[in-house]
């Protein structure tokens, strides 16, 4: 957490009294509690982390998203585990996951101010570069880098799986990137060891 003097280190919750510069700077448990179309969704999930500090350190405010209690509860909460059980059985090394949001207009209003953008899509890619070379066709064909992406609506019961190349397509589409705009240094290209 942090507060609007950016001081670049994490700061504990507040205990009473809680400076407006604070709540100025970024989202307070109060936006969420009348937002009834919306839960807190993570970005960075705690079932992605190894370590309990790591895993504690996903539950802070500047980790979520406003979601849709059913795209969050059913169809992104499936597909991180689908990515999670997948980098667990055949990444070998190190795995680096990147996730994202498209911004929609729409707003998390209270006391009359708007306070939370609400993101239309979800995204995410991972890299594994060193992964298992004998991993079956259904899934070798999503290393050593693959992405996904879901619209954020209680309609919507589908997450889109794509090439990091063809998020990186999606994302200048619907978003403001720059057109240099990279998810990986490199793309997640392994270092030949030909050529």
């Amino acid at each position: 957490l942090s507060t609007s003097f950016d001081t670049d280190e994490m700061q504990p919750f507040p205990s009473g009294y809680m400076h407006m510069n604070f709540e100025d700077a970024q989202a307070i448990l109060d936006d969420y509690t009348n937002a009834i179309h919306y839960e807190r969704g993570t970005l960075n999930p705690d079932e992605h982390q190894n370590e309990l500090d790591d895993k504690a350190s996903t539950y802070t405010l500047t980790n979520v998203v406003p979601m849709v209690p059913d795209f969050n509860d059913r169809i992104w909460n499936k597909q991180e585990h689908i990515i999670r059980k997948r980098l667990n059985n055949y990444c070998r090394g190190t795995a680096y996951i990147v996730t994202g949001i498209t911004t929609s207009g729409k707003m998390i209003r209270r006391e009359n101010m708007n306070r939370i953008a609400v993101p239309t899509y979800l995204w995410s890619a991972y890299c594994c570069i060193d992964y298992d070379h004998n991993t079956p066709f259904t899934e070798r064909y999503k290393f050593p880098s693959f992405a996904h992406y879901g619209l954020n609506d209680d309609e919507n019961n589908e997450i889109v799986e794509i090439p990091v190349q063809k998020l990186k397509e999606f994302l200048k589409k619907t978003t403001f990137v720059n057109q240099n705009f990279q998810i990986f240094v490199g793309d997640c290209i392994p270092p030949s060891s030909s050529n």
